[in-house]
């Protein structure tokens, strides 16, 4: 589950640095094969969880274990959701979003961060897992549900592996969307 949680990360975070220039992809449609299989209700909460620590500072001091919150957009790359899998990566809420914001930029996945420098991007970066009472990630496609890239999101939960001080993953069992209608 670690191995696979550590490669999973390592994964996400180096697809970051080629998600610029990336054309669009179809997250945003259901997948046939998972059109039954769907966030459970507990699964997006109704309430923020509270005051929220930024990913820098969670990266320099976090323990695999520790309870943490954090607010963050979802993005980091042009895809942000793992297929068939309760998996996102997020950039903190405060990294300023320097490109698709003006209604005649051309970025077609403003999302992606690929305005960011790649220096001030990675400390800013963490994967988010919704996880199961096992602690493993739901076998569900965010990309097909209420979550997509851009929102901003607040969730509270525990540290999962930290293999370096580059990787920051957050096992949760909710989501607080912040602009969901």
């Amino acid at each position: 589950m670690y191995r696979f949680t550590f490669s999973l990360a390592t994964l996400m975070l180096a697809t970051v640095l080629v998600g610029c220039g990336e054309s669009p992809s179809a997250s945003t449609s259901k997948p046939a094969s998972l059109s039954a299989a769907s966030l459970p209700d507990s699964a997006i909460a109704a309430e923020s969880p509270g005051e929220a620590t930024p990913i820098a500072k969670l990266k320099s001091t976090a323990k695999a274990g520790d309870q943490v919150t954090l607010r963050a957009v979802v993005g980091g790359r042009s895809e942000p959701f793992v297929k068939d899998r309760a998996i996102m990566l997020v950039v903190d809420a405060t990294l300023p979003r320097s490109c698709g914001v003006e209604p005649d930029d051309p970025c077609k996945t403003p999302w992606d961060y690929c305005c960011s420098a790649s220096e001030e991007l990675m400390p800013n970066l963490a994967t988010v897992q919704i996880v199961d009472a096992e602690g493993a990630p739901l076998k569900v496609d965010l990309g097909s549900g209420p979550i997509k890239p851009f929102d901003t999101i607040v969730v509270s939960g525990s540290v999962g592996d930290r293999p370096d001080d580059k990787t920051l993953v957050v096992n949760t069992s909710s989501v607080y969307v912040e602009n969901a209608p």
